[in-house]
């Protein structure tokens, strides 16, 4: 339970970090990723693989962000590979599809009732917590 706090907090510090910034501090994601691996030696909750493909998931993302050249954040590839780490593989994922489809939502509403335009970047580390949040009270 303490894993699930330390992670929303981290995904709340992120998403303010985010909106104003649109960036994130990576020293805060090692440090909580370092706490992270503490806990698992400490609980064990789940097992290496587990988090190892949790952390292969976002390291997807970051690909991504690569190949994209940056129309998706590198910070949110790193986040994501951070949540991986807590959450491992199948619950990562679930939080990816959360997220992308939150996202998808506000943007959609950006463009038709906003008026923004398509290529406005939106911060997707709020979606991350949102979808977070959720997943712990359901």
């Amino acid at each position: 339970m303490i894993q699930s706090y330390v992670l929303l907090g981290t995904l709340g510090v992120h998403s303010i970090e985010d909106i104003r910034q649109k960036k994130i501090t990576v020293t805060i994601t090692l440090f909580s990723g370092i706490l992270g691996i503490l806990m698992h030696l400490i609980f064990q909750n789940q097992s290496i693989f587990t988090m190892l493909t949790g952390v292969f998931s976002g390291s997807l993302i970051l690909l991504f962000s690569y190949l994209s050249k940056g129309k998706i954040g590198m910070g949110d590839g790193i986040v994501l590979m951070l949540t991986g780490l807590y959450l491992g593989l199948k619950e990562n994922i679930l939080l990816m599809l959360i997220s992308f489809l939150a996202a998808g939502v506000w943007g959609l509403f950006l463009v038709t009732v906003r008026h923004s335009k398509k290529s406005e970047r939106i911060p997707f580390v709020p979606f991350l917590f949102l979808g977070y949040g959720l997943m712990m009270i359901l």
